[in-house]
């Protein structure tokens, strides 16, 4: 690329992936320079496909190796950086039919490309392990999306076992364990990421192993049911997070305990777990995953019927969202809070919190949030009038002739009729 078009370019990717990506990725561009990325060889970047990374720290690998590949007119680079920057549009927070799109796009057109190359193995399993990556990520509900992630898992499996690639084996093992999990197989998922811990142990990789231990817990907990078990392995998690210090896994782990505690019904200890993981995520500038964490809490204790303390938490994710200047996300957690109103009948508050998302999403241009926080402010005005007419009748009950309560039963003669007649022949 041209100075000024990748100037242009490192701007629009900033805004996408977060204001730290035009400056790391000009270090890791100067870095590159002097030799150690072009001076590699194919299978030390396929290798680096097999990364825990954030969606951020993917692209800039992928463009990194992009350039170089451009620069040095390598086409097995180029294939692996398409691959990697596939990977990386999966891992975005958000879920929207243009990354998908691209990121497919990005899969076609490396798997053209390694169909030119002669005998490049290494590139038919990334784009194996890149296309499963991707059919798991935007194909949820769609059961041909979801065969497709497992034949492509499946075949990354046996071509990095084909390589001696522990860790392209390791990697491609979860995502295939992935796939099951969606697929709602339970036995299947526990055995591929148990597989998966096996190879991570066997490397000597805590943090593969932790990975692993966290999916089986999740196994347990939603597909098994099994809180003992699910608790087991997301201790093991847990315990290799911390004695790696990885406070974003760490973080991750004690929201995934937060949940097995939930559906245990002690919301002693889930409180806590969502306190650990809120403290990590806050050192770590993360109000996403910290939000999310919250959100689970929230959910439990409505569900055990303490109505104030979950609004109390459903209030705080919505300060979260504004102290990190998220305007969108403090929109959705405004309409969020006013749902949860509105399910326990506080009309009064709900009108008042919907009014607030509805200004929010006015300010942004966000036209289906104006659409559903307009929707909710009107079923709050809908539930204020409906009590203003209940407290009405009920100052004047003495002097109404009305049925007490006040329920419309459509049928309720036909049925009174038939219930006579019964009566009348049995008779």
């Amino acid at each position: 690329l041209k100075p000024w078009a990748r100037a242009e370019k490192s701007a629009a990717m900033a805004g996408l992936f977060g204001e730290g990506y035009g400056r790391r990725r000009e270090e890791l561009y100067i870095a590159d320079r002097a030799g150690p990325v072009s001076a590699g060889q194919p299978r030390t970047h396929f290798e680096e496909l097999f990364t825990v990374s954030s969606a951020e720290e993917a692209q800039i690998s992928a463009e990194t190796l992009l350039e170089v590949a451009e620069r040095t007119r390598n086409e097995r680079l180029r294939v692996l950086g398409l691959c990697k920057s596939a990977d990386a549009l999966a891992l975005q927070h958000e879920i929207s039919q243009q990354l998908a799109s691209e990121a497919m796009s990005k899969v076609r057109e490396a798997q053209t490309l390694c169909e030119e190359l002669d005998d490049f193995e290494e590139g038919e399993a990334a784009v194996s392990y890149a296309s499963a990556r991707c059919h798991l990520r935007y194909g949820r509900g769609d059961e041909e999306m979801q065969d497709k992630a497992l034949e492509d898992g499946a075949e990354a499996v046996a071509l990095c076992r084909l390589l001696g690639s522990k860790k392209g084996e390791a990697f491609s093992l979860l995502t295939v364990g992935d796939a099951y999990f969606l697929g709602k197989d339970a036995d299947r998922a526990i055995d591929y990421h148990r597989q998966a811990a096996a190879v991570f142990k066997d490397m000597g990789d805590q943090l593969g192993c932790g990975l692993s231990y966290r999916k089986i817990a999740e196994d347990f907990l939603k597909l098994k049911r099994d809180v003992k078990k699910a608790a087991t392995n997301g201790k093991r998690a847990v315990s290799l997070f911390q004695e790696i210090q990885d406070p974003q896994e760490e973080a991750n782990g004690w929201h995934m305990l937060a949940e097995i505690y939930a559906a245990e019904g002690d919301l002693a200890e889930a409180s806590q777990c969502v306190s650990n993981a809120r403290t990590l995520c806050r050192s770590l500038k993360d109000h996403l995953a910290e939000a999310k964490t919250m959100e689970c809490l929230v959910t439990a204790l409505l569900e055990h019927d303490q109505f104030q303390e979950g609004i109390k938490v459903a209030k705080e994710i919505v300060s979260v969202h504004h102290d990190a200047g998220d305007r969108e996300r403090e929109g959705f957690a405004l309409i969020s809070l006013a749902q949860h109103l509105l399910r326990y009948y506080d009309f009064a508050n709900a009108e008042k919190v919907a009014s607030a998302a509805d200004f929010i999403f006015k300010s942004i241009h966000d036209k289906e949030g104006v659409r559903v926080s307009q929707q909710l402010k009107e079923a709050a005005e809908h539930g204020i009038k409906a009590e203003h007419i209940q407290q009405a009748v009920a100052q004047r009950q003495e002097f109404l002739n009305l049925p007490q309560p006040l329920i419309i039963d459509p049928g309720r003669n036909t049925r009174m009729q038939e219930a006579f007649t019964a009566f009348a022949k049995a008779a």
